[in-house]
This record gives structure tokens, sequence and C-alpha cells, in this order.
């Protein structure tokens, strides 16, 4: 995908975020690996429903910025996606968003662990809740660090959900998945609870 795309995409599912109400007014953020330790992200003080490419900046490992058009600053919260780069290889898109059923999720400090979908035992399996760090701080990546090493998608206590992929895309459909399943898991506790499978029917599950 040349560079030109993967900004308007990037400017695409911003878009589609805010449209859904996983963002309002200027949270959230987007990130694209761009290969030679340089990144493509989203600005700061910015709509993700009013992303234009011209907005973007490339920052290199450190988040200096190396291309961005003048008036614009990474988002604070850069080092959490120059964070999940630096520990998974695999990883080139990276989305940070506040669904707000997850999010609920994340501000009980509850992870989303019980399996009651066999659909995400098979694709994200357990969502852990990092510990509390200051948004924008560097104290956010190292809470979440830890945990990228086994898990796509993390909730931060008291702020949101991160979710890395393959490439943008992936990472963008493991929010909605994110969010589609604390919203399940919400409905199923107002019917008493969901039954959970079996240690047995999850095994099978993740043959």
């Amino acid at each position: 995908m040349d560079y030109e795309t993967q900004r308007r995409l990037i400017c695409a599912l911003g878009r589609r975020m805010w449209e859904k109400g996983w963002v309002a007014a200027n949270d959230g953020n987007l990130s694209r690996r761009l290969g030679e330790g340089l990144f493509l992200v989203t600005p700061a003080g910015v709509s993700k429903g009013f992303l234009s490419p011209e907005m973007l900046l490339v920052v290199d490992r450190e988040g200096t910025v190396v291309v961005g058009a003048p008036g614009f600053r990474p988002s604070s919260e850069t080092p959490l996606h120059l964070e999940c780069y630096r520990r998974r290889s695999d990883v080139h898109g990276v989305c940070h968003a506040h669904p707000p059923a997850a999010t609920a999720f994340a501000c009980a400090r509850q992870p989303i662990e019980r399996p009651i979908l066999g659909e995400i035992v098979m694709s994200l399996g357990a969502i852990p809740c990092a510990p509390y760090a200051r948004t924008g701080t560097l104290a956010l990546p190292a809470a979440v660090g830890p945990l990228l090493w086994k898990h796509d998608a993390v909730l931060l206590a008291n702020h949101g959900v991160l979710t890395v992929g393959a490439d943008l895309e992936q990472a963008y459909w493991r929010m909605e998945t994110v969010e589609h399943t604390a919203q399940i898991h919400l409905n199923a506790r107002l019917l008493g609870g969901g039954v959970a499978l079996s240690a047995q029917e999850v095994e099978e599950l993740q043959k």
C-alpha cells in the first residue's frame, strides 16, 4: 500500500470510529508502521471524524516529527503506539479509542475474560485490563507494554481500549470486536450472567 493510500485509510477509519461513537471531540488516535523506523500518526487536537491526509505526521522511533505540516503535532499518545511497535515486530497498525461499552469495563477495571463467546475464544481470547496510568504520560506505555506479548486488545483502566494488528484495518476490526463483545457481556449480565464455556469446550475451540 503506497503512502497516499495509507494516509487516506487512516482518515477513513478515523471517521468511521467517530461515526460509531467510539470517540468524542478530539479523542482517540491511529497509527501505521511505514518501515525503516518511521510511523504515520494522527495529530493532537483534531476530531477523528474530520481528519484530512495533510494533517497526518510521520515520526521516528523516538517520536520526533520527520514529516508534518505547520500547526500540527503528534498525538500525546504517540509513545503508546511506539511501544506497541517496539514490543511487536508483527504489528503494523494501532488503534486507540473510547468505545462506550468496552470503556465501561475499563472504568470498572474489569477484564473481559469470561469465555461466553466461542468466536472471541478463537480470535482475541481474554481481553486484559492494564493498570491505571495517566493519559499522555510515559507511564501508560509502561503499563500496557507487558500485556502486548500475549494480547492484541487491551483495556486501559479508566481510559479506553487499545488494539493492534498486522495492518491498521485489522487493528480497527479488533476494536469493533472488543466493543461488540463488551456489549454482549453487559447484556448477558442483565439476564443473570452468560453461561461460560467449559475448559474442555475452550480447549476444543483453541485447537
